[in-house]
């Protein structure tokens, strides 16, 4: 399986506190796995190693799966796939506009 990209789902949960259950989806061109997992809550939308550490830990996962261990399979990552980051949230409208001191 050679995985082009990943897809990251929950970890947010109302609370600052305790871990989050979310899912990766690890996607490939002849399909798809998901891995259940848990993490602690992002404490800033800003702060995105945390997503590079879940896919990690999924991909971690996926190798300990009895297919990937015997060599029966193979998995593969694109390149950079791991070095990527989550695409850059939108500037906050006050964070952009000018302060005017009075």
């Amino acid at each position: 399986m050679h995985v082009e990209r990943f897809e990251i789902h929950g970890f947010d949960g109302p609370e600052p506190e305790g871990m989050q259950p979310g899912t990766v989806s690890l996607i490939a061109l002849n399909g798809r796995i998901e891995v259940a997992l848990t993490a602690p809550p992002r404490v800033s939308p800003w702060k995105t190693g945390r997503n590079r550490r879940i896919l990690a830990r999924a991909l971690e996962q996926v190798l300990r799966l009895p297919e990937f261990r015997s060599g029966q399979s193979a998995l593969s990552v694109a390149p950079g796939l791991l070095d990527r980051a989550p695409p850059p949230l939108p500037t906050p409208p006050e964070a952009a506009a000018p302060h005017a001191q009075g």
